[in-house]
């Protein structure tokens, strides 16, 4: 197959969502992935109903399971045979106050924001190095350097995330892998309102998805190569 492929998680809305769209009009094939597979196949038939020919396959996975990494690269390769980029957007947080951090608290929380990317990259390394090339895109949080009362552990998770951005790029640079990230603050998606209501955080301080998602794209066309393994504050 000629066309690209890329993974994208988180793909059934917000940043995820316009990711995938902005990435079908330049020809990638899409394996979109996420916990509901309907929200998925809309995002697939949006795609197809823009007129887009590339396909896409829906893999609903949750990525607090282990074995999900693995599975999500197998089922990307047995359709397609190659993995070009794989944009580890899926995230999940949890306000609490520090002296409430418990085990649950911060299994659940590394799980999904720092563990499933670490697992999807180790198990999508074997295809970038026998193709000699891949990118890997991981969107992290500007409250890695700024964080709100009650994000601690997410805060936690996603500087681990960025730290791994580095290392995937220190290793794989000589085997043509490269890595971004990308790390916005208040961006109006569901997630955000799950904390905050519009009084107390208006629409008009938080970023549209497709602002984060356009910055995204052009890391994985290669129009940001001076970004190469830092992270992009936005």
């Amino acid at each position: 197959m000629d066309a690209p492929v890329a993974i994208v998680t988180g793909a059934g809305t917000g940043i995820g969502r316009e990711t995938c769209l902005m990435l079908a009009e330049r020809g990638y094939a899409l394996a979109l992935v996420g916990r509901r597979a309907e929200k998925l196949e809309a995002v697939g038939a949006e795609i197809a109903a823009a007129g887009n020919d590339r396909e896409t396959h829906a893999i609903a996975a949750d990525l607090l399971e282990p074995s999900s990494a693995k599975t999500v690269v197998a089922a990307t390769v047995d359709r397609w045979g190659r993995i070009d980029c794989l944009v580890n957007n899926a995230g999940g947080v949890e306000m609490a106050p520090i002296e409430a951090t418990d085990d649950d608290l911060l299994q659940r929380t590394f799980e999904v924001n720092a563990f499933a990317p670490a697992r999807l990259i180790a198990a999508s390394w074997p295809i970038f190095r026998r193709q000699r090339r891949g990118c890997v895109v991981n969107v992290s949080s500007r409250s890695t350097l700024d964080p709100f009362p009650g994000l601690s552990v997410y805060a936690a998770a996603k500087s681990a995330l960025e730290s791994l951005t580095r290392s995937v790029m220190n290793e794989g640079r000589s085997m043509g892998i490269t890595a971004y990230c990308v790390a916005p603050g208040a961006v109006e998606t569901p997630m955000l309102r799950s904390l905050w209501n519009e009084d107390e955080l208006p629409p008009s301080q938080a970023m549209a998805p497709d602002v984060i998602a356009r910055v995204i794209v052009d890391c994985i066309l290669g129009r940001r190569e001076q970004d190469l393994g830092v992270t992009i504050r936005l």
